[in-house]
């Protein structure tokens, strides 16, 4: 599944990347954990450092990935429990791993079929909650940023209508295998690199630059006191009274 022996135009790898990143987007658990904002501001880009992590893990340069399955797992509840302070009750975890560990294992052979099925389902739910008129945090890059302030009602009621989603992706009934529809190589890559939920993240606000490692803290003014002991309050003169 090596890159550099495939072509980009029919490449394993890029529909095992594929994969991933519709197994991410139909977690529960990570879902909701970058829609509500658990991980802080930047709870989208630590979605996105998650995926980049399992890619340089699962690199497609050997059948054999850089960690275990158990690793794998291990990895992702402890990722989901550090960044987003969720406790993984469900074990959620084991079922995400053990789907891209399966990929990945297709992949090897050059059997994308799993995969391909995985984003179908994914692409599927995507558009039955679009048909629902239920807001999605799945955007691409190019999409606005209008709706951030929705309710959350509606939030809730997206994650009813897709809890069911990862579950749907995980198995491939052999008497449906035949009518999996394809996933070209172009179009495995475009959904690959596109943006986990939402957008690029949002500038921050500039702020002072934090004082550095080393520095000496600037020195606080020393107040005045008083003949009573009082320190005095400094403010600033609107001007001279005519």
């Amino acid at each position: 599944m090596s890159a550099e022996e495939t072509s980009p135009n029919n490449n394993p790898y890029t529909s095992f990347q594929a994969g991933v990143t519709a197994t991410l987007r139909t977690w529960s658990a990570l879902k909701t954990a970058v829609d509500q904002s658990w991980g802080g501001t930047d709870s989208t880009a630590k979605a996105e450092d998650l995926r980049r992590n399992i890619f340089v893990h699962f690199d497609g340069q050997s059948p054999n990935p850089k960690m275990t399955l158990y690793e794998l797992e291990d990895n992702l509840g402890a990722y989901m429990e550090e960044e987003f302070g969720v406790v993984l009750e469900d074990e959620s975890e084991r079922e995400v791993a053990d789907l891209i560990w399966r990929m990945y294992e297709c992949c090897a052979k050059g059997d994308c079929t799993l995969a391909n099925q995985v984003v179908m389902n994914a692409i599927q739910a995507e558009e039955q909650l679009k048909g629902s008129g239920v807001k999605s945090v799945i955007k691409n890059g190019h999409d606005d940023d209008d709706d951030d302030d929705d309710d959350d009602e509606d939030d809730d009621d997206a994650m009813n209508d897709n809890e069911d989603s990862m579950n749907s992706s995980t198995t491939t009934p052999n008497n449906e295998a035949a009518t999996i529809p394809t996933t070209t190589s172009s179009s495995a890559l475009e959904y690959s690199s596109g943006y986990l939920f939402g957008g690029p993240p949002k500038p921050k606000k500039e702020l002072p630059p934090p004082r550095q490692l080393g520095e000496a803290e600037p020195e606080k003014p020393i107040p005045e006191i008083d003949d009573d002991g009082f320190a005095m309050v400094v403010t600033k003169k609107k001007g001279a009274r005519r």
